[in-house]
């Protein structure tokens, strides 16, 4: 895990392009406090066929030229819910850097073993963006059973626990990343500040 890339996504969640010293000393206390309570725990299943509810909407766009659709429910555990619930009774301000700090943890633990699921994979897709429907997160639960890794969904919309997160990523195998494809291009602030997402990625 690359630690410096990980404390840049962190200062990215509380929309800060460079910390302070004493935030900066925040966030490393916050990602060892996280990190020591995280459990995380990640399932997927890979599709052939895409399953019927990414035939319609935004979604056939993201499915040019595969070889298969991987679905993936990954979550950081409940302690780490309550780690930040206890924090936000106590201290505010560590609670807001907690909750950045698990955000960003759990997307790197994700990217890290979705990795080695297989070859030419995109870079992942969450129901909600580009338009699509949040409330396609249940057609991914099911499919990957994230009960048995204690992910469920509330009658509100919201995945319990709150740290966890399910998306898919296609497989293309062999072609190379570009920005042509990506349903947020015409909306992307990463292209506005002249990067790429794709080259921040965690190695």
């Amino acid at each position: 895990m690359d630690y410096s890339a990980l404390k840049a996504s962190v200062s990215a969640y509380l929309g800060m392009k460079e910390a302070d010293s004493a935030t900066d000393s925040l966030i490393d206390e916050c990602i060892a406090d996280v990190t020591e309570a995280a459990r995380f725990r990640c399932l997927y299943r890979i599709f052939t066929e895409p399953p019927g509810f990414l035939l319609s909407g935004e979604y056939p766009k993201l499915l040019e030229a595969t070889r298969g659709v991987v679905l993936t429910v990954s979550t950081l555990g409940a302690e780490v819910d309550r780690l930040i619930r206890y924090l936000s009774a106590s201290d505010m301000a560590r609670s807001v850097v907690a909750d950045a700090a698990a955000s960003a943890l759990l997307e790197t633990y994700a990217d890290d073993y979705e990795s080695g699921i297989a070859e030419g994979l995109s870079d992942r897709f969450c129901p909600g963006y580009g338009g699509t429907d949040v409330r396609d997160v249940i057609h991914i639960l099911k499919a990957v059973g994230a009960d048995r890794i204690g992910v469920f969904m509330l009658p509100s919309g919201l995945m319990v626990p709150q740290k966890s997160m399910a998306g898919l990523r296609v497989i293309r195998g062999g072609v190379r990343r570009t920005c042509g494809r990506c349903v947020l291009l015409e909306r992307c602030s990463y292209r506005k500040e002249g990067v790429r997402c794709y080259d921040r990625k965690r190695k």
